[in-house]
This record gives structure tokens, sequence and C-alpha cells, in this order.
């Protein structure tokens, strides 16, 4: 009689010494096939399980056959089937080594006493006795004293579980995953040091697989799409590997724990979710101990993919459009979880909420009710019978944001955008950053804020969520702020600005004092505001003695005196919820405090006003010299209100032969840059603000059109262009048409750079988008020639220009106009414009520019040249750039190179 063939298998999984899980070779959107089988003569001790204990050396035998076999291909056969049972015996090869005679020689099994059957049969029955008598003889394995062995497991958990996670948390400690039972729930036999075995039903932290759920009591089955898969993914690495397990949290009413899952191939929860066959779980994510961002991460990376359980999803748009990244400055904070910021770049303010948080929920109690009517009211809203004491955190939340914030340059990211609903605003909700911190974050962390929490599906939450659940926990796990037991905080502050009468009580008592720390709370206008004093506990009405600014008016109907709005504005910049220190002179008829205010201890807020031309001295005073000081070089200078005291002279600059520049400064952004020294500019003003908005309008309106009329496209002609480096639309002028009529060179009017088009991505446009003029200026640099980028040292300069105004805010003064052309001396904004330390000597003193005499202006400005001359000459010194082999200027004569 043959032998029956052999087949090939992967071992799943070890029962006991004598029992193995086979699995098939998978097929198509199906599990693999399963098999279990015996081998066969041979018989290995029963673990046990919740009801009965193990045999002796139950245990060592498994794990003598499964840190062998598991997970590896094996071949076998089925020598004899048992009729009754159906259950089949084999034989199963490991490479070339029979597993029964393994198992035998090593004393993990006895043979079984049964009837031979054939000769091959009687041969293979002969060998297991003979190294079943050896094992004996040597007392190997089961064969050893049973009265010695004992092994000290928990099939059932019966410690308490909190402890026991306090026990063991964030320890890497050895387990054997025994059971998969859905790609994210395990049951592990774990291993502590020193301590009795014990297994465990532990889900996996950080993330929730699809449920696999069957043949459980009163419980429906339930298989969501891709369980299966997720399951057997889990299985085929991890089903009875050594792994280490870290303890990490409780869930189920404690009853079950959190971990993660180590492997030396990796961590499984992050290969799940890489996968597309788990999804990352915010609460739980907060307790993983790697952190959050590798889950993160590996979920982003199978949206983008669209992986199994991604299969439909839709990249979400980026709230805020092309703009939904910025540097601003924060200019006020309305409460403790929103504030305003102005966008640098382009002077708008915006009303910002951070991003998935909102300060504690205040509960308003009836003052009609009763205490115990009030108490059930409470209770049945919130469960939390202090939240009555909740609101005081907000002023603390908001002081905190002040202190860190006001004043101060962040970048924002908009992360989502809430709707008007239910009488409120719609809000921009944005993660705001300075440096590093965080400060939704911080606030969390001092539970002085509560997070908001999303559906498992909402993508509108912030960017930084992760790190936001981590910091309410720790304030949670500290009881810190609303999550402690603690009595929050009492403010009562009053106003003893309320009348004169008042105000005076507290005159000599603030005059006593001398210097006194304040908050600006609110500015009136230039020169009055509302303090706060948090020493003394109470709110002044503060007015600035000696000067007067221009008046704004009450009423809308009320006509501002000029420069009313622009010295507000700037009282508003400068100071508004600024720590500030105060000197009491007096009292106003209004209740107001007459002084002197101070910023960063030095700086007096009226000489301020004065030297930017936004106030006048009215009155004589201890600081009457400075002040008039002041006011002279405002009038000197003509600022603002000093600008309306006479007109200024028109002055022609080609009919200039001697003296400085005159003084036209402007601020401005470079949009486009040819060379070194040529390039565009966007003044910074009303009009770039009114560009930003109608840039909304027109990209919307060329989604909505997808017609090209090229036919009618003419030269000069100002259309719709489609740029090419991020196919977004653009105001441009056509420079030329091809001869055959397909394509033409534009110029993009708003940002002075130019290209080649094929004329489908070009479309002519309503009037109303050509209303507003062009924002990009050509400009080259004053005084000075910088060679074009494909000449010696040309690309150099272009660099180093790049470099020093790449997106800054630039102060130009224009020192001479040829036509459309300006001639610009360039400032950073944060020196003194002084010619020494122009970006136009810097390129001097860099070796990348020469001093162009031949300029027509050139000599009519003996004072700033010379400056420049300097510079070259110390490049020559120093064979900066283009001096670097001798004298670049003594075969140079051409013509400037712009």
């Amino acid at each position: 009689m043959t032998s029956p063939k052999l087949l090939n298998a992967t071992v799943k999984c070890v029962l006991s010494g004598d029992t193995l899980i086979l699995r098939g070779k998978q097929t198509a959107n199906q599990p693999p096939p399963e098999r279990q089988l015996n081998l066969a003569y041979i018989q290995a001790p029963r673990i046990g399980n919740q009801k009965k204990d193990d045999e002796p050396f139950a245990f060592e035998s498994r794990e003598f056959i499964r840190s062998r076999i598991v997970g590896k291909e094996v071949s076998f056969r089925v020598d004899y089937t048992i009729p009754n049972s159906g259950r089949e015996y084999g034989t199963v090869y490991l490479g070339s080594e029979n597993l029964a005679h393994l198992v035998v020689k090593e004393g993990w099994a006895k043979v079984r006493e049964e009837n031979r059957k054939n000769k091959e049969e009687d041969r293979d029955y002969d060998d297991l006795i003979s190294f079943e008598q050896a094992a004996q003889s040597a007392v190997k394995g089961i064969w050893q004293d049973k009265e010695k062995y004992s092994r000290n497991v928990n099939y059932t958990f019966q410690e308490d579980s909190k402890a026991y996670l306090e026990k063991y948390k964030g320890q890497p400690i050895d387990g054997i995953v025994e059971q998969v039972r859905d790609g994210s729930s395990l049951r592990v036999l774990l291993m502590p040091p020193s301590a009795p075995q014990q297994y465990l039903n532990i889900n996996i932290s950080g993330i929730k697989a699809p449920i696999v759920r069957r043949d459980i009591p009163d419980q429906d089955n339930i298989v969501e799409p891709f369980g299966e898969e997720a399951k057997y993914f889990v299985e085929s690495r991890l089903l009875q590997r050594n792994v280490r397990v870290i303890l990490e949290g409780l869930s189920g009413n404690n009853q079950v724990f959190s971990a993660s899952i180590l492997h030396p191939a990796g961590n499984i929860a992050e290969a799940l979710v890489s996968a597309g066959l788990a999804k990352v779980l915010d609460w739980s994510i907060t307790v993983v101990t790697d952190g959050p961002a590798k889950l993160r991460a590996a979920e982003n990376a199978a949206k983008q993919k669209r992986l199994k359980i991604w299969h439909d999803h839709v990249a979400r748009s980026k709230a805020g459009g092309d703009d939904h990244e910025f540097e601003g400055t924060v200019i006020r904070i309305v409460n403790g979880d929103t504030l305003c910021v102005r966008v640098n770049r382009t002077g708008v303010e915006k009303k910002l909420q951070l991003s998935s948080i909102r300060q504690p929920k205040y509960v308003q109690l009836s003052a009609f009710s009763s205490l115990e009517q009030n108490l059930k009211e409470l209770v049945s809203k919130t469960n939390r019978p202090k939240d009555p004491k909740i609101p005081e955190y907000n002023h603390d939340a908001k002081e905190f944001l002040r202190k860190k914030l006001i004043g101060k340059t962040v970048r924002v990211t908009i992360d989502y955008q809430k709707p008007a609903s239910d009488g409120y605003e719609a809000k921009e909700c944005a993660t705001i950053k300075l440096g590093e911190f965080n400060p939704a974050e911080a606030l969390l962390e001092r539970g002085l804020a509560q997070i908001i929490r999303h559906r498992r599906d909402d993508e509108d939450r912030s960017s930084c969520y992760d790190q936001l659940l981590i910091a309410e926990q720790k304030a949670q796990t500290n009881a810190k702020g609303v999550h402690s037991n603690k009595e929050p905080p009492t403010y009562r502050i009053g106003d003893a600005s309320e009348n004169a009468s008042k105000a005076r009580q507290y005159l000599h008592s603030l005059q006593r004092v001398g210097r006194i720390n304040g908050v600006v709370d609110f500015v009136n206008n230039a020169t009055r505001f509302k303090i706060y004093l948090p020493k003394e506990g109470y709110k002044i009405s503060f007015v600035l003695g000696g000067i007067r600014a221009p008046r704004t008016g009450r009423t809308p109907s009320e006509k501002s005196e000029p420069y009313a709005t622009e010295a507000f504005e700037f009282a508003n910049r400068k100071v508004l919820q600024r720590d500030v220190e105060i000197e009491v002179e007096n009292v106003d008829k209004t209740g107001g405090f007459i002084g002197t205010l101070w910023l960063n201890k030095t700086d007096n807020f009226a000489e301020l006003l004065l030297q930017e031309g936004l106030a006048k001295v009215h009155s004589f005073g201890p600081d009457a010299n400075k002040f008039r000081k002041a006011e002279t070089e405002a009038r000197e200078a003509r600022k603002n209100i000093w600008s309306l005291q006479e007109p200024l002279e028109e002055v022609d600059v080609t009919s200039l032969e001697e003296g400085e520049p005159r003084k036209e400064y402007i601020d401005v952004e470079i949009s486009g840059i040819v060379s070194g020294g040529h390039f565009y500019v966007q003044v910074v003003n009303d009009d770039i603000t009114s560009l930003e908005k109608m840039m909304s309008e027109f990209r919307l309106y060329h989604k909505n059109t997808q017609t090209s009329n090229a036919s009618s496209l003419k030269t000069d002609q100002i259309v719709g262009a489609q740029f090419t480096a991020d196919n977004q639309w653009y105001r441009a002028k056509i420079k030329k048409l091809s001869s055959d009529k397909k394509s033409a060179e534009v110029v993009y009017i708003d940002y002075g750079n130019s290209e080649t088009i094929p004329l489908s991505r070009i479309r002519s446009i309503p009037d109303n988008f050509k209303k507003l003029p062009a924002q990009s200026q050509e400009a080259v640099l004053s005084f000075i020639k910088v060679h074009e980028r494909d000449t010696d040292y040309g690309e150099e300069a272009y660099e180093k220009f790049q470099n020093i105004v790449a997106n800054k805010q630039l102060v130009a003064n224009i020192d001479y106009r040829e036509r459309n052309l300006l001639h610009l001396t360039l400032y950073n904004p944060a020196q003194a414009q002084s010619s020494e330390v122009s970006i136009n000597a810097e390129l001097v003193r860099a070796g990348l520019a020469l001093v162009n005499k031949k300029l027509p202006y050139y000599k009519r400005y003996p004072n700033l040249t010379k400056k420049l001359e300097e510079s070259q000459e110390e490049a020559k010194k120093e064979r900066m750039g283009m001096f670097e082999y001798g004298d670049a200027t003594q075969d140079d004569d051409d013509d400037a190179g712009y």
C-alpha cells in the first residue's frame, strides 16, 4: 500500500505538543483554508483552561514545538482518520525532520499504545518506542519528577485592574499572542518577571480594526468590511509569536487593557494602519508610548492611497484655500479660546478660534429657582456640581494667552471653518504656534480649556489634535484647573472711574505709589484707555497728560478729525492688552485719571504719538521739553497731521543738481525677480487688501467658467491666465500672440513675471476684474549696476538678492522715476533707513554690484554716493565677489546691467 502524497501548509498555531492548526494558501479576498492535524502515534500533555489545570509539562511541551514551527512551512500527510469524530492524524515534516520523532526524542510526548497498521508503520512505531525509551532513561521532558512540577498561571484576571496597570504600565513585558479576535483585539499570555503568568484581553492602543464577531452566545454575528482581512493580517504575523507588551491604559469599564504590541519586525499597529486595515482611535492614541505621530502619518498615507477601508476616501480641501498658512501678529485676545491676528503679508485682521478646544462651559442658574432646583438642573446638565465655578477659569485662560502671545509673531494654520449657526457667527478655527509653543495645548495641560470630542470621521479638527488629547489627559491626571477639586479663583473687579467723585477717593493712594503696573484692557481713542491694575484689583479710565490727539467721531454720522483713525490704530497696535506702567497726576471731570504711560518701562507713549505726528502738545508739564522736541521733529518731517499744515513742495528730481535724495518712502514686497538688481514690487497699501479679496472672486469665476474664447484675444488685452507653476488663474496682459495663433506671451500684471502659454489657458474676463490697477511695478536698484543672470557673478547676485528679500516686507525710497520704471533704495524695516544699511549697499559690499556713475541722477547726491563708493573700495580690498581676481572696474565700462 503506497503512502499518501505529501502536502504543503503553513503552521498557524500549536494547540499542544501533538496538535497543530495548518493553513493553506490564501485565495483572492478569502481567508486561507485551515485544518487541525494531530501527530500520529504520540500523545502530549494537555494545556488547561479556566475550568481545569494544566497536565504536568503541558505548557513546556507546547512551547517546545511552538517555538520551532509556528509561521513556518511544513509538509504533511494524513495517515488515518477517526471515523466518529473526523479527527485526522498524520505525519509532519519540518524540512526533512519528522516532527513526532523530534518531540518524543526530547521527552515532550509519549507513544500511544495502539495497533500497528503495516510494515512502514511498524518501523515508524518501533523508532518512536526507541526514542521514548532513550528520553525516559535521560529523564527528559515529561519524564521528569511530576511531583516537583508547577506552573504558576492565571487563566482569568482576578486582580484589581487599575493596580495591575499601575504596577506594569510602560514596562515592556514578554508575552505570547494566544488568540486574534479581530485586527485590534487579542488574547495574550503575559509573562511578567517574578510574577504569575496571566492571560489578558488586550485592545491594541491607538487603533480600531473592523469588527469580526462570530459564535458568541446571545449576540448577532458581525463581520465588518475588511474585518477578515485585518484579522488574517495580524494572525499571520503575531499569532503564537513572542512579543513585547507595553500596558498603557484600560477600556470597557476597566475590563480590557490597552497596550502596544511590539514584534522584532516592528509595531503591528503601525503596520495595520499603513495597510489601510485599521483607523486611528482618538481616545486611546493618547496613551501610546511612542506618541501619536507615527500612527497619524501611517493613516494619512493610507488615506492618500485609498487603501482598503479608505477606498472611497475623498481628501478634504484645505480650509482657507491657498492662504491656509501664514504668519501674523497677535493684536488682541478676545477670550480664553479666541484671538485676533493681523496677517503680516497683507495687513488683514482675522478673528480666529483655537481649533478643537473651548472655554469651560458656563451653566446659567435661575435667580427664581430654589437652590435645590438649581443644583438638580446643574447635575442633570453637566453631571458636575462644581460647574458654577468653572467660568472663573476663563479669566485665567485669557490672561495666560495675553501674556504669552500679545504682540508676538505667530504661525497660523487654518484647520477648518465653522459655519454660522444658532445665532453664532461663522468662525475660522486655527492651530497657532509661537515657535514650537502651542497655546491650545498649554491651556489644556493647565486645565484652562476643554477639548472638543470630534466624531471619528470628522476631519474638521486641529492639525495637532493628538497632542491636545494628551495635554488634557495630563491635566486630568494631575487634577489641574477645571479637573481640580479645589475651589477655583474668584475675581471681583471694580471700576474706580465710575464717576469723578469715586475717582477722587482713589487719587491720593495712586499718587503715593508712584509707578503702577497695569494692563491696557481697552483703547477708547489714542489718548484715553481702560486699564486694569492687577495688584489693586480694579480698573480705571486713564488719560495721557500734556498732549491732544485727533478725535474720532463718537457716532457714525459724526466726522472724525484728520488722522484720528491712524492715531487710534497706532494706539491699538502699541498698547492694547500690553503690560504697561502708569503714573497718576490728577483726575478729570469724568473720573479719568490723568498721567503718564510707559511701554517697556522706558518708552513714554505720549512722546511716541508726538514723534509719529499723531498728536500735539497742548499743555506744559515735567516732560514739556521732550514733548516739544518730538513735536518739532514730526513737524519738520511733515508727518501725518503736520502734512496738512502746508502743501508739500513738488520736487522734480531731474532739476536737482546737488543734495540728498528726496524722502518718498513706501512699504513694498518683491513680487518677481529678473536679476539681482531688476525686479517687480507690490506697494503695500489698501489696494493689496482689495487684490486679495478680488482674487478670491476671480478664482471662483474661473472655477465656474470652462470655455475659452481664443479667437477674440488681442495684444495688450487684460485677460485671465492660468499660471503654469500652480495652475491658478491670475490677471495678465497679452504681450505677443504667436504667429500660429496657438500660444501667447503674457505678463502677470499683479506680480511682474511673464511666460508663454497655450491660448487654451487664457480667457477674457469681465470689466469688474479690470478696475483695480495693476499691482506690480517694475523697478531697479538705484545708483548701482548688477549684471544679468547669465553673465559672470550675475547668478550669485540674483541668489544673494533673493535670499535678502524673500518673504519680507521692505521699505523703499523712490530716488528717481524713469517713465514707468522706479529707481529704488531698499531697506529692511527693522534697520534705520540710511545709505550704509541699504540692500543696495549690501550688494556692493559683497562684490556683486558696481557703483554706476553713468546714471543721470548719480552726481546730484554726493553724500549718498560717497558711502556707496566707500563700500565698493571695501569690497575690492577684501577681494569680495567679482574682485576676487583683481579690480573688476578697470575694464568694465559697459552700461548698467538691469
